[in-house]
């Protein structure tokens, strides 16, 4: 029997990214002059606001021209609107005591343990919310439909992702729900080929990581399995594949010395166990409007 989750669950509610977290989000996809211009804005913001449209177009060398359709990309009606606002967002930022000029994605080995506590908390911090900001309410009631309809429910959590996996399994077995996980990739697939329609299947992670994997899942989509992703924009195959995607926002911590870069996907764990609890939670909560005698 169909659920009407919609109506048995307390509204999201729901924010708009800020400009430069849409901007970090979307770079991957643009048009090389475009990512010049991402770039750019990114790496120096307040700059950015005191340049007029020719003398930025000039600095990211493309065409002005570029520079129009770049803002009307980010839903602006020009460069003029989008400065406007992206002053407006850096005086919200300096009121909290946020400068998007700190970088704090980047960990150097003069950092103190109190710099580095402090870079820690805001990369985790920025990562939650602009995750959860991007939340779209009505896929997220259809997936919460899929995981309380599905048989039985396969998840599987790639490179990084896997404790991830493991945990919502764990979550999702004490409301009794049939959960298969395996870090093994091997078995992964063969499960993966077990699936039926009346099952559903909920990838986390980002596609780089295990590829055979990914070509498995596309398999079970074409016998009409539900697909779940939890995953970031440049994971393209992953989401072309899925019938619904919650976005995972967050940059890569960086390590650098003189001679080495380190990358470590430490704020994008804390967006993927934000959505999984996010949907142990909705999930749970429908359990007990379902059954009010139950308790958690």
């Amino acid at each position: 029997m169909a659920i009407d989750y919609a109506n048995s669950i307390t509204s999201i509610p729901t924010k708009p990214m800020t400009i430069l977290a849409n901007i970090a989000n979307i770079k991957s996809q643009l048009s090389p002059s475009a990512q010049k211009i991402a770039a750019l804005i990114l790496q120096h913001p307040k700059s950015v606001v005191t340049l007029s449209s020719q003398q930025l177009a000039q600095q990211a060398n493309v065409g002005q021209s570029s520079i129009v359709k770049f803002t009307q990309k980010l839903g602006f009606k020009g460069f003029p609107a989008f400065k406007m606002a992206m002053i407006e967002e850096l005086d919200r930022q300096q009121a909290i005591g946020s400068d998007p000029q700190q970088l704090p994605n980047q960990i150097s080995p003069n950092d103190s343990v109190i710099t580095l506590a402090q870079k820690l908390a805001h990369q985790k911090t920025d990562a939650i919310i602009e995750t959860t900001n991007a939340i779209d309410e009505a896929s997220f009631h259809h997936i919460i439909a899929l995981f309380t309809q599905a048989q039985r429910i396969q998840l599987i959590g790639l490179g990084d992702a896997a404790g991830i996996a493991k945990d919502f399994s764990t979550k999702l077995l004490t409301l009794g729900m049939a959960v298969i996980t395996q870090q093994e990739p091997s078995l992964q697939i063969i499960i993966t080929h077990t699936l039926q329609p009346s099952d559903m299947l909920c990838v986390i992670g980002e596609e780089i990581h295990q590829p055979e994997i990914i070509q498995a899942t596309h398999q079970a989509t074409t016998k009409g399995v539900p697909l779940v992703a939890l995953t970031s924009h440049d994971s393209s195959t992953l989401r072309q594949v899925a019938q619904f995607t919650l976005d995972t926002l967050a940059v890569k911590t960086s390590m650098c010395s003189h001679t080495q870069k380190y990358n470590y996907s430490i704020a994008l764990q804390a967006a993927q166990q934000t959505l999984t609890d996010l949907l142990f939670m909705a999930l749970a909560q429908q359990s007990l409007k379902n059954s009010p005698t139950n308790n958690l």
